[in-house]
């Protein structure tokens, strides 16, 4: 298996793990901790498998939706700092930075004017500036905060590309559990007792993916990073600075 970097753990398999969270309760309650035996080991094992494959899936639906939502910037996520019209930064900041930029792209940042009346080419400028930026950004010790940014914008939006799989799941979860404690079905009869625990586990999964993951939230993050990324013009400026 490929190396588990920081990244990946959070971003992708946290996710995948969130998604499933409720069937791995389920599981845990029906094999019985207490008489580990060579079965659990292996179910153990499949599951580790499984989460592995979940997290690749993580990241194909979270780009699948990021595709989505930013459609019409080419399936990337829109730079929106650097906009005339966003207010993250001063006009005096945003012009420091675009001249920064400029130099870098070694081709004119587009005026005001030129932006509104060319929402394309300014918008290729943009997306450009973001791509040279992510580049010279890869050192994560020098630029932790921008990581860590990078991070929660990547599980924010691989857990929203795996929401309805993951309220699917629970759905089923929680309708198996009430069959074997209303004894509507012949098996697990021994693990009625801990299916209480595994509603539960469901429950607050169900609220947090259904109200705790959106769009809104994956577009937050995004202009977080995309935040961070422009602040990093300052420290690359004073890095390249005779």
């Amino acid at each position: 298996m490929e190396h588990f970097d920081l990244y990946t753990i959070k971003a992708r398999l946290s996710p995948a793990i969130i998604t499933v969270a409720p069937a791995i309760a389920l599981l845990v309650a029906i094999l019985n901790l207490q008489s580990f035996g060579a079965t659990e080991v292996w179910a153990s094992m499949g599951l580790v498998v499984v989460l592995y494959a979940l997290s690749h899936v993580s990241r194909e639906a979270g780009l699948k939706v990021q595709n989505r939502v930013y459609r019409d910037n080419d399936g990337r996520p829109t730079f929106d700092p650097i906009y005339y019209d966003d207010r993250t930064f001063s006009d005096e900041a945003k012009l420091r930075y675009l001249a920064f930029l400029s130099g870098k792209l070694r081709r004119p940042y587009p005026t005001m004017q030129q932006a509104a009346a060319d929402h394309l080419t300014a918008k290729q400028f943009y997306n450009e500036a973001a791509t040279w930026l992510r580049e010279a950004t890869r050192d994560t010790g020098q630029f932790r905060i921008i990581y860590d940014e990078n991070i929660t914008y990547g599980y924010f939006r691989n857990l929203l590309g795996l929401k309805w799989v993951a309220l699917t799941l629970n759905l089923a979860v929680t309708v198996f559990c009430l069959l074997i404690i209303f004894e509507r079905v012949p098996w697990f009869k021994d693990a009625a007792a801990s299916l209480p625990y595994v509603l539960a586990v469901s429950g607050i999964h169900g609220l947090y993916v259904l109200f705790g993951v959106s769009e809104a939230r994956m577009r937050n993050a995004s202009k977080r990073y995309a935040r961070q990324l422009l602040l990093a013009c300052d420290t690359l400026d004073i890095a390249a600075a005779p």
